[in-house]
């Protein structure tokens, strides 16, 4: 079955989704970091370490800098610093960040913890405006993984299936007529939606905060092996990577944007999730968060 989202990747860049305007993504780019540098701070006073992670990355090696068209940012960090963020120091942020995670009140709005930027406005063209549609960055904890190839074939079968259970009991939870009716314009993404609502109608005896919950609980591992993983990476979720492919991040320092962290082995590292993350992607390719509304107020 195609994932979710490469049926909202192939809808929008057929036409039907609008991108941001240059000078839009610029200060949606430049609010971003402004964020980084906020959860940054934080981090720094309390020993907790952070990097860039994903196609901030490839932006940092291929581009110096952003991705021309990217549209959003992700950090990395241990699951011990995660826990120790989510837990003691999270609340240090200023005022108008919300951060959302299975330790939240109210419980989490994705798989992995989000800082949302309550002064901003961000609203994806496939969700409906609330609390939560605010600029934000994402958070995946990295994970120690047992080395044992065949158990981990296992786990991460569970894996999908804890983390499928637990978007489709969110897209029921939502009744979210706007990314009905976005998914609905083809027929995979008919099938796709009708599909995630019977699975989710099925486990919704759970709230997708439980689900979350479990995500989390099922996620770590205090062994130490030398091998990690990301859970939310679909693509390396329980497979045995190095642990010197993440440890110890490695500072770069870019052109109008500074020193920042990347992960130790960052050729390796791309390599997992992309192949060939060096060569430019088609235009159908492209990744865009559509965005229905934006506003960030100037300051």
């Amino acid at each position: 079955m195609i994932s979710t989202k490469d049926i909202i990747i192939k809808i929008g860049n057929s036409g039907k989704g609008k991108e941001l305007s240059k000078e839009d993504l610029n200060k949606l780019q430049k609010h971003l970091f402004k964020m980084y540098r906020d959860i940054e701070a934080v981090c720094n006073l309390h020993g907790i370490q952070i990097c860039l992670a994903y196609g901030n990355v490839i932006g940092a090696m291929r581009h110096n800098g952003w991705i021309p068209w990217d549209d959003d940012l992700d950090i990395h960090m241990s699951r011990q610093d995660y826990e120790l963020f989510l837990s003691k120091f999270a609340s240090e942020l200023p005022s108008q960040y919300k951060v959302s995670s299975y330790l939240s009140e109210g419980g989490s709005c994705a798989r992995f913890a989000k800082v949302i930027d309550k002064s901003t406005i961000h609203v994806p063209l496939t969700s409906d405006k609330n609390e939560d549609s605010g600029v934000y960055i994402d958070i995946f904890p990295i994970d120690n993984v047992p080395n044992q190839k065949a158990l981990n074939n296992i786990r991460r079968v569970w894996s999908y299936f804890l983390m499928y259970t637990a978007s489709s009991v969110m897209q029921v939870e939502a009744k979210s007529e706007t990314h009905k009716k976005f998914l609905f314009t083809t027929t995979d993404g008919r099938i796709n939606w009708w599909f995630r609502q019977v699975w989710g109608y099925i486990f919704s005896f759970a709230s997708s905060r439980t689900w979350h919950k479990w995500i989390e609980r099922f996620a770590q591992n205090k062994k130490h092996t030398g091998y990690m993983h990301v859970m939310a990476d679909l693509a390396i979720c329980y497979r045995e990577v190095p642990e010197y492919y993440y440890f110890p991040f490695r500072q770069i320092e870019l052109p109008e944007i500074g020193k920042v962290n990347i992960p130790n082995k960052f050729d390796e590292y791309l390599t997992m999730s992309y192949g060939d993350w060096r060569k430019i992607p088609d235009e159908s390719e492209k990744w865009h968060h559509y965005v229905s509304e934006l506003v960030i107020p100037e300051k």
